[in-house]
């Protein structure tokens, strides 16, 4: 079969609770050590909605994502669920569903459930601007190599400055590698007097209205974004491992070259997520820095005990600069 020009040398993987779909298969796709076995650490990065995810990447030989850090993220998000926010929430559909079936009185009860339920939120934590109601992942992954992400790049400028805009778009429609947590939630400035509005209008007999009202604040629901770059979780992760081989002051030979490996993981997968453009370059660049500083102890075959104290705040600042609203410019 003959591929359209725009076609890549890389496999996407996109990865929702749901779904598992293979976006685009290239001419040249790397599947070294192809195998059926399943890695637990991608597994577990984000629960049972990344599990069929998992499997794909370990088929390719991605480096693990730290399954701790992504799943203790995801779970702190679904912590901040308000129990009563989510049932007002089902009770404004309930509401829609009774008025779908003419049944006023079931949608007053419903409605009058709901802002029960809303009271209480408001009474438990007044300055609460949002309560959060839904968490959802998707994964996002590419199996490729930083050389092949920038050969893309570089022909999908080229078909911008040729007017090819469509090429370009399908060329870098699924450069992305990346967990995106959802948090959906209710904004309480807004939401509790619109169902008390939609309950008037019930009471004035204008079903009608009030359909449009409860619809109109079903849509007003804040969702926000969080991204979080694969390849940085698994720079991050590779270096952790390398922690205690570096920081020992003798290595034997074989520790020596896992060490060095480890290393050299972490930088394809720093080089990956600067080809992605995650994160900025300055965040990047102190990464970068941090790296060779314990790559440099490494082949003096010393101890490179202390370098890695600042890690954890650099990926964390790397982590969030790679979030289009919390990203800041380049000096």
């Amino acid at each position: 079969m003959l591929l359209p020009s725009y076609a890549s040398p890389i496999l996407a993987v996109t990865a929702g609770p749901r779904r598992l779909t293979i976006l685009a298969l290239g001419t040249s796709l790397l599947l070294a050590g192809c195998n059926g076995d399943t890695n637990p650490s991608d597994q577990a990065a984000a629960g049972s909605t990344a599990a069929a995810a998992g499997a794909a990447s370990a088929t390719v030989q991605a480096a693990p994502a730290p399954a701790g850090d992504l799943g203790d993220q995801l779970a702190a998000k679904r912590k901040t669920l308000v129990a009563e926010a989510v049932s007002a929430l089902q009770e404004t559909q309930a509401a829609l569903d009774r008025l779908a079936a003419d049944d006023t009185r079931g949608a007053v009860e419903a409605l009058a459930r709901a802002t029960g339920k809303l009271d209480i939120v408001l009474a438990a934590d007044p300055k609460l601007a949002l309560a959060p109601v839904d968490v959802r992942v998707a994964i996002h992954d590419v199996v490729t190599t930083p050389d092949a992400v920038r050969a893309l790049r570089t022909r999908a400028e080229a078909a911008l400055d040729d007017g090819r805009l469509q090429d370009a778009r399908h060329l870098i429609a699924d450069l992305a590698s990346e967990h995106v947590i959802d948090v959906t939630s209710l904004p309480l400035a807004t939401y509790p007097a619109a169902i008390k509005q939609a309950a008037a209008l019930l009471h004035d007999d204008k079903p009608g209205e009030a359909v449009a009202v409860l619809e109109t604040a079903l849509s007003t629901l804040i969702v926000e974004e969080t991204v979080i770059p694969l390849p940085l979780a698994r720079a991050e992760a590779l270096l952790a491992r390398a922690q205690p081989l570096s920081e020992r002051p003798q290595r034997s030979a074989e520790e020596q070259a896992a060490l060095q490996g480890l290393l050299a993981d972490a930088r394809t997968q720093l080089d990956l997520a600067r080809a992605l453009g995650y994160a900025t370059k300055r965040d990047l660049d102190a990464l970068y820095d941090a790296l060779k500083a314990i790559e440099d102890k490494a082949e003096a075959k010393e101890s490179g005990k202390g370098l890695f104290d600042r890690l954890g705040e650099l990926f964390g600042t790397a982590n969030r600069s790679s979030n289009p609203d919390q990203k800041p410019k380049d000096g």
